[in-house]
């Protein structure tokens, strides 16, 4: 018992450490998603009066929003953005391995090139989102880049301006962006699982192709559901590519529920229609967050 008090002293202690940040956190963060939420359920714009953002509380923003044709719009382009975007980060785990297997070969040239590989790929995440998608433009704008490659053989794609590539470039984009990101997390799986397993598997018969099916992704199963929640966050709240790329275009082929968001705050300057979509974005993040966290202890109870 006297261990656990000390234990206890010691962390109030060093309370005051951590004190700066909880402040900073509690106000800007915490505050600011209960303060959305009551902005929500009200009509008042005027957010000077806090009191008057309790009085006469309804749902009649979330009625109105529900009712918007566009709000339905925006919500099956994010689901199908999402859909589509989860599964192709699966190519960051075959990626992965294979540059797991250059980086455990005894040449050490494959060392060199697995650690190369690494640091391209992952270059993309820490270049600013803004950026790339300005230099995704140039490439697929109608006069852009590849349209001028194209022109040598007498073709031409509206990469932009035909719904039916504009999204895919969107997408296009964001895997190239997040695909370093959930390499490294699976290339570090990889490297913390037992190499006894392997060898054992190798002296069994097991072929390349037989380890990476029945050791590495079953143990990589964890890795794979993290990535796939996050992956899912970013896909559901993607603004900047669509945003920059293509401004929801042409039409609202594009238009997702963050673009949808966006306008209603920043260009029909109606703030507490935007909290509520905002809290119904929320909502579906923490129901689809409790679902696979129920899926992942199943899996492993």
């Amino acid at each position: 018992m006297l261990i656990y008090q000390n234990k206890i002293k010691n962390l109030f202690n060093y309370f005051y450490l951590i004190l700066p940040f909880l402040v900073i956190w509690f106000s800007f963060h915490f505050l600011s998603v209960i303060l959305g939420i009551i902005i929500g359920f009200s009509q008042n714009n005027d957010f000077r009066d806090l009191i008057s953002l309790f009085k006469n509380f309804n749902f009649l923003n979330y009625v109105n929003i529900l009712k918007d044709n566009l709000f339905w719009i925006s919500l099956k382009n994010s689901i199908l953005y999402t859909l589509i975007v989860i599964p192709l980060q699966l190519f960051a785990f075959l990626l992965a391995y294979f540059l797991y297997e250059l980086a455990v070969s005894k040449f050490y040239f494959f060392n060199y090139l697995s650690y190369l590989g690494r640091i391209i790929l992952y270059l993309p995440v820490v270049v600013p989102l803004v950026s790339i998608g300005f230099v995704f433009k140039i490439l697929f704008n109608d006069e852009g880049i590849i349209n001028q490659y194209l022109a040598l053989i007498n073709l031409k794609i509206p990469f932009l301006s035909d719904y039916k590539f504009a999204f895919l470039v969107c997408m296009l984009l964001t895997f190239w962006k997040g695909l370093g990101y959930y390499l490294i997390i699976y290339f570090s799986g990889f490297l913390s699982i037992n190499k006894e397993i392997i060898e054992s598997a190798v002296l069994e018969g097991f072929s390349k192709f037989d380890i990476l099916l029945k050791i590495y992704l079953p143990l990589s199963r964890g890795n794979i559901y993290f990535c796939s929640f996050l992956s899912f966050i970013a896909s559901l709240k993607i603004f900047v590519e669509v945003f920059v790329l293509t401004d929801g275009g042409p039409g609202v082929s594009t238009y997702t529920l963050m673009m949808y968001i966006y306008s209603k705050a920043f260009m029909n300057y109606d703030i507490n229609s935007a909290a509520a979509a905002s809290t119904i974005l929320s909502f579906i993040i923490i129901l689809f967050t409790i679902f696979i966290f129920k899926k992942q202890m199943l899996n492993y109870s």
